[in-house]
């Protein structure tokens, strides 16, 4: 028995029975996300072995390899997504959920240690972005977005020194990669960074509680009222506990600006645009 279910970024995905259980399968035949897919079975693989509270990691069985295909297989999980569970959840599930991330990136600082990282990293990065910009049918031609990349290449040439913690991240540790099961929470579809920190985690969680950008991306109806108002109360706790870091103080913001221009760097949808935008620009009017 195969169930289709939607996959995105070069890769499909199926639920599949097999005897009583079912498993996830993740496929491609994309030559450009062969290794990629690799890489988040790796990595997805090794943080399974970090014994988190209240998280969970889903088991990879095997991965398969041949010339023009990778196949994952890993466990499946009965659950709700981000929307199915914060529409149903009271305040103290809310709460639980919220000290189960800060529990979460708070052992990924533990597996970490400070280190100084040279601000050519986020300048070759930033470079990236630029010459994605230029091969964009839809951006490549837009004055406002050459203006806010000016300004934004600015602020990066402006840091002196970055000095993070470096080790371990989930890499994309949006409110969609994360599946509720009661109080027990699933993160899938871990990612390469290109700088492993936990602090990319936190980036990544507050795309979506500071931002909203996976609702922005979802297709259903939803309350919109309720799931701003629970994203609002994750920002601001999430925000109030890890202020205590002078990292977190000086860097959370130019790596914010980052990540959104790695996601308008491969924009086409008008409406997507303008809205990555107007973040672009209430993050640097914070500078």
């Amino acid at each position: 028995m195969e169930i289709e279910v939607k996959g995105h970024s070069g890769c499909n995905i199926d639920i599949v029975r097999e005897g009583k259980k079912l498993f996830i399968y993740k496929c491609s035949e994309d030559p450009k996300y062969l290794d990629r897919l690799v890489k988040q079975a790796e990595k997805q693989r090794l943080a399974s072995m970090y014994e988190y509270q209240h998280t969970r990691i889903p088991q990879i069985f095997c991965v398969d390899r041949s010339k023009n295909k990778v196949s994952v297989k890993m466990e499946y999980i009965y659950s709700k997504n981000f929307i199915g569970y914060f529409e149903s959840a009271g305040f103290e599930q809310i709460s639980y959920f919220i000290k189960a991330l800060i529990l979460f990136i708070e052992k990924e600082l533990k597996e970490s240690t400070m280190q100084v990282v040279d601000k050519q990293v986020l300048l070759e990065k930033f470079k990236s972005v630029g010459e994605k910009l230029i091969i964009n049918s839809v951006l490549c031609s837009d004055e406002d977005t050459k203006e806010l990349f000016e300004s934004s290449l600015q602020i990066f040439e402006k840091i002196e020194c970055i000095k993070i913690p470096i080790g371990i991240c989930h890499g994309d540790l949006t409110f969609s990669n994360i599946l509720f099961n009661g109080n027990n929470y699933y993160l899938i579809d871990f990612l390469d960074s290109f700088i492993e920190s936990p602090l990319m985690d936190i980036v990544k969680v507050r795309q979506d509680s500071a931002y909203m950008w996976s609702q922005l991306m979802y297709i259903h109806e939803y309350d919109q009222t309720r799931l701003n108002i629970i994203s609002e109360k994750i920002d601001r706790d999430i925000t109030a506990h890890f202020e205590q870091y002078d990292w977190f103080r000086t860097y959370y913001k130019p790596f914010q600006l980052m990540n959104f221009w790695r996601i308008l760097q491969y924009a086409k949808e008008e409406q997507v645009i303008v809205y990555l935008k107007q973040v672009i620009k209430s993050i640097l009017y914070e500078f």
